[in-house]
């Protein structure tokens, strides 16, 4: 049985779908990654194309950041002064990429961008990950990096005491940058970033990282539907069902390993997706994409009304994405529990 995308216009198999976003749900779990950085590349593979892939994989991450900023915000860890910084620089970073992605669609070579930018970033963030394990630096937040950030100027005050904005400003426009043409949440740079460079404990930083999510995400899904009609809102909730229940049992999977061996198991993740980045990328396949079709419902909402359709996506990935996120965090909090009992 097949289903047609309406906006990426393939046919594909709703099964296979789920099953992917199932197996990509239980390694973000168990690593505690977001799983664009593993679906994406395979989307790409089975012939979804690159802009809807992005635009697509950034709407999932909405629901699920929300709920999680919720949580974060009664705990009083969010330091909204430092995530107000990097949500404004984060969406301009965002913005950039968008066109960026725009650019290169009109080029034809938004698959060679997409993949040629998941090989460094993940050869990257994996060799700095496994050199960090491998020392195993104790105190968090501590180090050169930090010490050099110390001395830069425009300090103003935030929780964990007096910093330079350009910190902030750093880290949001790289991160939105990198967002918009990955499709990915940007929260592993984000969080690394605040702990290394600021200095900020890691559950504030994960706080902070995620309170961003929502609002780059939010903005970045509108952008990318917009401008580059890349937001397939059918496609969006089949990997969401999947995704989201495959990430309880990685979650009960994470439980039962030592943070050591999670870690060089991300590293090896890491460069294995980085190598089938690669490998795509050495093919020299050239995407066809002839544009958006207005042959059905979907899709002739989205190229007569685009503003109502961008608008809908995100509100729709907030209701969804948060209820199905909650759903599956009461389910992993049993599951986790009950693991806790039999030990």
């Amino acid at each position: 049985m097949e289903i047609l995308l309406p906006i990426a216009d393939v046919y594909t198999n709703p099964i296979k779908l789920i099953f992917i976003g199932f197996v990509v749900g239980i390694l973000s779990g168990m690593l505690g990654i977001g799983g664009g950085i593993i679906l994406n590349p395979v989307l790409i593979k089975i012939g979804v194309p690159s802009v809807i892939v992005v635009g697509t994989s950034i709407s999932q991450i909405i629901g699920a950041s929300l709920s999680g900023f919720l949580t974060y915000l009664r705990s009083n860890l969010v330091d909204i002064k430092m995530g107000l910084y990097i949500v404004a620089f984060g969406t301009i970073g965002g913005i950039f990429g968008v066109f960026t992605i725009n650019y290169f669609k009109h080029l034809g070579n938004v698959r060679d961008l997409v993949l040629s930018v998941y090989v460094v970033y993940l050869f990257i963030m994996g060799i700095l990950i496994l050199i960090e394990t491998v020392k195993n630096r104790g105190k968090e937040g501590e180090g050169k990096l930090k010490t050099l950030c110390d001395r830069l100027p425009v300090k103003t005050k935030f929780k964990v005491g007096e910093r330079s904005v350009l910190i902030p400003v750093f880290i949001g426009l790289l991160s939105g940058t990198l967002s918009a043409i990955m499709g990915i949440g940007g929260g592993n740079l984000v969080t690394p970033a605040l702990m290394y460079l600021a200095g900020y404990p890691i559950k504030m930083a994960v706080a902070i990282s995620v309170f961003q999510m929502v609002f780059i995400a939010s903005f970045l899904t509108f952008f990318h539907s917009l401008f580059n009609h890349g937001v397939d809102i059918v496609l969006g909730l089949i990997l969401l069902i999947g995704s989201s229940f495959g990430a309880v049992f990685g979650a009960m999977i994470g439980q039962r390993l030592k943070k050591e061996y999670l870690k060089l198991s991300l590293v090896f993740l890491m460069i294995v997706v980085a190598v089938y980045s690669l490998m795509q990328l050495l093919e020299g396949k050239r995407e066809v994409y002839r544009g958006l079709m207005p042959d059905n419902y979907i899709s002739y909402l989205l190229v007569h009304h685009p503003y109502l359709y961008s608008i809908a996506v995100v509100m729709f990935s907030l209701i969804v994405g948060f209820t199905v996120s909650m759903l599956t965090f009461r389910l992993k909090t049993l599951f986790v529990e009950k693991i806790y009992k039999e030990n």
